[in-house]
């Protein structure tokens, strides 16, 4: 059997010195303390990928106001549609991508050299090519029924409706690969990955758009920006850690490599993840939706408006918990406590809700007007407090991530009960948008404090790996 290849990088000598508790690591001194005391370095491995969500929000934004314009109130009204229905389908990928960094996470922590990293990479190379096939499928697919599909999402572009299932598929194809890199500690590889899509997409569709191809090319470029990015991202990850040859699928001779499933069986693992997510994507939405059945017009208008500012924090903590889970992950798998992942991501967002809070209190009607325009700043007074909900929101998004990586199940029915919660308080609150956002608060706030709780106690005696119904 061949040696390293001489181009590859030494992941697993990085991992295992760089990373708490590896060899050829100092000593931890707070070993016996309990939680690992959070470190400077700690947190700054973990700002590259808060900044790369945020700055994606900002591209989003900036995609909205200019397809918005380009297209017309009708033609966005159709990309709207896509985007809302992809949101949606977007949460399998998701779901993937924390189940692909949980496990190859913790199976590098274990790996003693450079041969058994590449044993678990190689084990990944299946769940990719089996998602490029469902790729090539759906894109199939698409075309052949893109006249039901635009018919069951109301659109009237069913070229447009022919990429959503491609996209979908393009998408969990780019989680797991981001999954695979998270998994090997290479924080500021997933976050350049970030930006590049989300920049990507307004540079792939512009062009398209111009060339008549309308709402299908508005869409369509975020599937070639999913794809492209998937593409760099596989070439340097063969370059950089080679497959070892001759390693047939299910070899389990591997240290590194056991554990590892086929990929029907990997999306049967996700179930618990894809549950949690869907969850807090029903917490994060929800109440626009209520709002825009219950209150006046111009006033859901106003308070989606608010939302839309408000939610802004929930992107930095879908960044941050991209570290938290394989950091957390590679902890345990060393038989070491993993909370100081989780206080080290919770300690970054402090700062962006800081920031976000104190501008919503000081200028929030100016900036909902900057935003979205004077019309639409009827809902002013409920920034602050739906700031202050959406941070609590943020928390509770990271600390599912951190009991997702530990294998904890049971909190999922304090998601569940939280949006419950949030449908009983917004029906009769919605009327009025700071009564709304007030009732908000408590919920997400109480939630938060149920999931802090359970963390507070989790970590040192779990074990990746082994289930328990907890």
């Amino acid at each position: 059997m061949p040696g390293p290849s001489p181009r590859l990088k030494s992941p697993a000598r990085h991992l295992l010195a760089a990373a708490p508790g590896g060899s050829g690591a100092t000593a931890d001194p707070t070993r016996s303390a309990g939680v690992t005391v959070i470190t400077a370095a700690s947190a700054l491995r973990a700002l590259p990928l808060a900044l790369a969500t945020a700055a994606q929000n900002v591209l989003g934004l900036a995609f909205t106001i200019v397809f918005a314009r380009w297209l017309g109130p009708t033609g966005y009204g159709s990309l709207a549609v896509l985007v809302s229905a992809f949101i949606v389908l977007s949460v399998p990928g998701s779901a993937l991508q924390v189940e692909v960094a949980r496990r190859l996470g913790a199976s590098v922590a274990r790996a003693p050299g450079d041969r058994e990293v590449r044993a678990v990479v190689t084990s990944a190379w299946r769940w990719l090519r089996g998602l490029a096939l469902l790729l090539v499928a759906t894109s199939i697919l698409g075309a052949l029924a893109r006249e039901p599909l635009a018919t069951l999402i109301a659109i009237d572009e069913p070229w447009a409706a022919a990429i959503l299932p491609a996209t979908a598929s393009s998408w969990a194809l780019l989680c797991v690969t981001r999954g695979v890199w998270q998994a090997l500690g290479r924080y500021g590889t997933v976050a350049t990955s970030i930006v590049a899509d989300s920049t990507l997409r307004i540079a792939l569709a512009a062009p398209l758009v111009a060339g008549g191809f309308g709402v299908a090319g508005a869409f369509g470029g975020s599937a070639l920006a999913f794809a492209i990015v998937t593409a760099v991202l596989c070439l340097a990850l063969r370059r950089e850690v080679p497959p070892v040859r001759g390693l047939a699928a299910g070899d389990h001779s591997q240290p590194a490599a056991s554990g590892q499933l086929r990929l029907r069986d990997l999306i049967v693992e996700t179930r618990v993840p894809l549950a949690a997510l869907t969850l807090l994507l029903g917490m994060q939405e929800i109440h626009v939706i209520v709002a825009k059945h219950v209150a006046a017009t111009r006033t859901a208008a106003g308070y989606a408006a608010a939302a839309v500012a408000a939610k802004s924090i929930i992107w930095v903590a879908m960044g941050l918990a991209m570290f938290v889970v394989p950091e957390s992950a590679r902890r345990v798998a060393r038989q070491r406590d993993p909370r100081g992942a989780l206080v080290a991501g919770l300690a970054v967002l402090v700062v962006p809700v800081l920031v976000m809070t104190t501008i919503f209190a000081l200028s929030g009607k100016d900036l909902l007007a900057l935003a979205f325009g004077a019309k639409l700043a009827t809902a002013s007074s409920a920034l602050l407090p739906l700031g202050l909900a959406m941070s609590a929101l943020a928390v509770t998004y990271v600390v599912t991530q951190y009991l997702l990586a530990l294998e904890r199940r049971r909190f999922v029915l304090t998601l569940a009960g939280g949006l419950t919660a949030e449908v009983a308080a917004a029906v009769p609150l919605a009327v009025r948008p700071i009564q709304l956002a007030l009732g908000l608060l408590a919920v997400f706030a109480s939630v938060a404090a149920v999931v802090l709780a359970v963390a507070a106690v989790s970590g040192p005696r779990d074990r990746i790996g082994t289930r328990s119904p907890r």
